[in-house]
């Protein structure tokens, strides 16, 4: 039998357009503009800022755009800013199984590969389909790997970077394959920086963007990568996440079933775990309009080991105080609170609020509670106003279009998080561009629209 990393670089190397269902295609595109939107927003947070500082002390004039800016640099300078802007507002997509943020990786890696190798628009497609499916299968043993400390995103996106860098690259089935070995013996990545608010980890998607075209360029110069670095005795599933067991799960339907087309989507600048606790607590707010200054008390019982909504994850259950944007971003009670007191959770309304007294009170009247008898998006939440009287809601409160973006909707949600910061031309030239990428035969029609 072929090792896991033989067969995801089999199929990946082999991918074409044409074995891709109409579906997997507008998804793709879906992922694409998603990705550009929140980019765009987050150029503005000292994350990104610190990112295009360094991206230009250490880089090297090259043919990739730094979008913001309109920088030229080697596509490995370039993916440093991009990526950090994708997701250092944390409203980046991610998927279930490898519990990464893979659109920060891939989608940066994927763009700036195309306009250093002089790719089209189609050859992106192919890349993004392939290295999404790559990073996710690479990441099915995710969830004991972060129970140990290890951020899932931090580990497996150095598989998507690599799998879009050789895609992009044209590199052979055994090229692919030392590529994404030796991404293998490169990645990783841990949860602290939740604990403390610390910036790095908005970088680690970077790193790995950088890493993973690395890895290309040295299995094209002839590096012979680990076949076994996965199920390896002491490869990433047993490094990582400590066991080996049930690891070819990686490889069930590979080539019929792709996972871009399980991406959840984000609604709201917060952590996937908590975008159900937050859909919640909007759609309570918007159906009851109550004043949050007579909430007495919420509890929120959460999945216990929940597959979507989640409670064990570093950074997820802090009431304060916020020192940090980026306390705020990963905390389930910022989250729910700030949506309780503003009707919404926004980069505006985590700015205004991250230090308000009012609502670091409210959010330590927030209690959440392992659950034993729920998964998935399901959650119960529990009000109780200053009356006595109670508002309850749960999992079907949830607005599941807001998670699985159809291309109208992710054209919404591009329009709302770029505006005010893209020119609403600008904007639309964007959309229609995404909306044809797999006929357009330079990405510069994309990366030229980005530059504010």
């Amino acid at each position: 039998m072929q090792s896991i990393v033989t067969s995801l670089a089999q199929y990946a190397s082999n991918l074409k357009l044409e074995d891709l269902p109409s579906p997997v295609i507008e998804k793709a595109r879906v992922c694409v503009l998603d990705l550009l939107g929140v980019a765009a927003a987050g150029f503005d947070r000292d994350n990104a800022q610190v990112a295009v500082k360094s991206a230009r002390a250490l880089g090297a004039s090259g043919r990739a755009t730094v979008w913001k800016t309109g920088d030229k640099l080697r596509a490995i300078d370039a993916v440093l800013p991009n990526s950090v802007a994708s997701h250092c507002i944390l409203q980046d997509d991610w998927l279930q199984v490898s519990h990464s943020h893979i659109g920060a990786a891939v989608v940066p890696t994927a763009l700036a590969m195309a306009e250093e190798e002089g790719r089209s628009g189609r050859d992106v497609i192919e890349a993004v389909v392939a290295a999404y499916d790559v990073e996710d299968r690479a990441g099915s043993l995710s969830v004991p790997a972060f129970t140990r400390g290890f951020r899932a995103s931090g580990v497996y996106a150095y598989f998507g970077a690599a799998a879009a860098a050789a895609k992009l690259g044209h590199l052979d089935q055994e090229a692919f394959t030392s590529a994404l070995g030796c991404a293998g013996s490169m990645c990783g990545g841990v949860l602290q920086p939740w604990n403390e608010g610390s910036m790095e980890w908005s970088f680690q998607e970077a790193f790995a963007s950088r890493a993973g075209i690395t890895c290309m360029q040295l299995a094209r110069d002839g590096l012979i990568g680990s076949r076994h670095i996965f199920e390896g005795s002491h490869g990433v599933n047993r490094s990582f996440s400590g066991t080996n067991d049930n690891e070819t799960v990686a490889l069930e339907g590979l080539g019929r079933h792709f996972h871009i087309l399980d991406t959840c989507f984000k609604r709201f600048p917060t952590g996937g775990a908590n975008q159900g606790s937050a859909s919640v607590a909007y759609r309570l707010i918007s159906r009851h309009r109550f004043d949050y200054r007579r909430i007495r008390s919420v509890t929120v019982d959460i999945p216990k080991t929940g597959s979507h909504e989640r409670m064990n994850y570093a950074g997820i259950d802090y009431a304060g105080p916020y020192e940090s944007i980026d306390h705020c971003l990963i905390s389930k009670q910022f989250a729910i609170g700030v949506i309780l007191k503003t009707g919404d959770m926004t980069m505006h309304a985590v700015l205004a609020n991250m230090r308000d007294e009012e609502l670091l009170a409210l959010t330590r009247r927030i209690e959440l509670r392992d659950a034993d008898d729920i998964d998935g998006w399901n959650l119960r939440m529990r009000i109780v106003l200053d009356d006595g009287s109670v508002i309850e809601g749960d999992g079907t409160d949830i607005d599941k279009s807001q998670l699985y973006l159809s291309w109208p909707d992710a054209v919404e949600k591009f329009g709302k998080v770029t505006h005010g910061i893209l020119a609403s031309k600008a904007s639309r030239s964007v959309i229609d561009v995404i909306g044809k990428l797999e006929r357009i035969d330079s990405i510069a029609e994309i990366t030229s629209l980005l530059k504010t």
